[in-house]
């Protein structure tokens, strides 16, 4: 939906920052020998995200927190490497965690800035792209960390898809046309009070992977719910206006200012506020209705 910049922190740093950031000695020892093997795991994530083969790689089983991963080292610490390491740290670990939230500049990339990054404490989540439940060995991978509401983060849960078509877009790694061609439609319906309904409509020429992964995101990120949720205050004010700074403009200057805000590429393509006005502007019922009283 929104396409970010990759962390730029260097794997191998936040590996060691993680460690120190263990209380237990004896765990952090071991977490220093098997150092070589942790990292090969950049280098199956970052092949991985080339291909956007994610799906493929090896998932740990569902609970078993003492099953081993990787050297003699279980899930359950891989993922305390993640919650007491990195963001339970005091240290450079966590102003580590807090950079990752500040990529998304308080819009989160799974639903266009639906859901608010900015909570009451002032600090959003971070999304495991492959949850560290299954995918704990990528627990502490920068590139597997993703600034994210805390719907969108609880809604991802701990399951991932086993096939390349349901996978959700990845913010850092998909392809651009995910991000920069229009899939959402929002459909106006021709009565009072005027209803909104969103959908997806990939374009044509995509492939049917791309076509069935946006489809799936839009599913598994309730966006057709949480967008109609959305729209009351901005659909109210444009009601408004038409009835009166915009009570005398024809339909097709009327339909003008609602692409206006459509076409600002400041915001997300996809996103709830552009695939609204995108909808307005196409409706012909819409732009010629004056909503005289």
């Amino acid at each position: 939906m929104k396409r970010l910049n990759a962390p730029t922190c260097c794997p191998s740093e936040l590996f060691d920052e993680c460690v120190r950031g263990l209380s237990n000695a004896a765990l952090r020892a071991r977490f220093v020998v098997q150092k070589a093997l942790l990292e090969s795991a950049n280098a199956n994530y970052a092949t991985s995200s080339a291909a956007q083969t994610w799906c493929k790689l090896p998932r740990a089983l569902h609970g078993h927190p003492d099953q081993v991963i990787v050297g003699n080292l279980t899930k359950g610490e891989l993922v305390a490497l993640y919650d007491e390491g990195m963001v339970g740290s005091r240290g450079a670990a966590r102003k580590k965690y807090d950079e990752i939230k500040l990529l998304a500049h308080d819009e989160c990339p799974y639903c266009g800035g639906c859901g608010e990054l900015v909570e009451e404490e002032g600090i959003g989540t971070i999304d495991h792209f492959l949850p560290k439940a299954r995918f704990p060995i990528f627990s502490i991978v920068p590139a597997n960390l993703v600034p994210a509401c805390g719907t969108c983060n609880t809604g991802m849960g701990s399951r991932f898809p086993t096939a390349p078509e349901l996978q959700p877009l990845h913010p850092y790694f998909d392809a651009p046309h995910f991000f920069d061609e229009k899939w959402t439609t929002a459909t106006v319906s021709e009565e009072e009070p005027v209803m909104v309904t969103f959908d997806v409509n990939p374009p044509a020429a995509w492939s049917e992977n791309d076509r069935q992964r946006v489809v799936q995101h839009f599913k598994s990120c309730k966006l057709r719910g949480r967008y109609r949720t959305k729209v009351a205050s901005d659909l109210s004010s444009i009601i408004a206006q038409r009835k009166t700074v915009h009570r005398d403009l024809s339909p097709e200057a009327f339909r003008e200012v609602l692409k206006a805000v459509a076409d600002n590429e400041l915001l997300p393509i996809n996103g709830w506020k552009r695939s609204l006005y995108y909808g307005l502007a196409d409706s012909v019922w819409f732009c010629a209705n004056n909503f005289a009283a």
